[in-house]
């Protein structure tokens, strides 16, 4: 017959025993639903990055579209009016070949060309601009805004103060991203009287913005079009930030930020 505290040394081992049991399996539900919660985690992460990559790539496509949408538009009504009357006052000196061509006659075609010779530099400068290529993006945007200030009535005024260059994809990249903000500007600022671009880089941080004293819209308000979507597609690739202050009424301010290595 078992003494008492044998028994009472049996019932705590048989509990002992017990409640580890219970723990383990307590412990076991909890690890099997921590992981699943953990799987579940990252099937939603990569759910998610896998939406905003094909939205990204969207936007990306769209961005180029409404790019060769834009230049096509720039070939078929400047360059290709242009060349279509050059072809029909030259038809018309042809058709005439015993009368002396008058000099306000050739003056025109002569105007006409150049203006196709240029339009056809601006039109290849947009598809890869070669100043960029061979001189970086200061030159480049100097450049923009020189030949911008040929072509357009509101005046570019531009603040440089970028000593260190960047790689040249992220130089093209703030081009693209510089050109587009001064389109936007010349097409939608009505009223204005000019339009200030600045490019600074000091120590880590990188600023680029373009202001103009047009009509101004409510931000909040809106619409993004093919050419602010373009906007911010780059900005997300850069890892950049775009800030977009605007009154109605009192102009318009678009700044890129970008936090630029110290080394280039």
């Amino acid at each position: 017959m078992a003494l008492p505290s044998e028994l009472e040394f049996g019932q705590l081992l048989f509990g002992g025993i017990g409640f580890m049991l219970i723990a383990a399996v307590a412990l076991l539900a909890f690890l099997v639903i921590y992981k699943r919660r953990m799987l579940q985690q990252q099937l939603h992460q990569r759910t998610t990055e896998a939406n905003h990559q094909h939205q990204l790539l969207t936007a990306i496509i769209e961005a180029q579209e409404g790019e060769r949408e834009r230049i096509g538009q720039d070939l078929h009504d400047g360059i290709g009016s242009s060349i279509a009357t050059i072809k029909l006052l030259v038809s018309r000196l042809v058709s005439h070949p015993d009368q002396v061509p008058s000099p306000e006659l050739l003056g025109l075609i002569e105007e006409l060309m150049t203006n196709s010779v240029h339009d056809v530099r601006s039109v290849s400068h947009n598809l890869y601009p070669a100043v960029l290529a061979r001189y970086g993006l200061a030159e480049a945007v100097q450049h923009l805004v020189d030949v911008t200030n040929e072509t357009n009535t509101i005046p570019l005024e531009l603040d440089l103060d970028y000593p260190r260059p960047l790689a040249f994809a992220q130089e093209l990249a703030l081009y693209r991203i510089c050109q587009e903000l001064v389109h936007n500007a010349l097409k939608h600022a009505r009223g204005a009287t000019c339009i200030q671009v600045q490019l600074h880089r000091r120590h880590r941080k990188l600023t680029l913005s373009v202001e103009d004293d047009g009509c101004g819209f409510v931000a909040e308000t809106a619409g993004f079009g093919a050419g602010l979507r373009s906007i911010d597609v780059r900005v997300q690739m850069l890892g950049a930030t775009l800030t977009k202050h605007s009154v109605t009424g009192a102009g318009t301010r678009m700044l890129v930020e970008l936090d630029a290595p110290t080394s280039s």
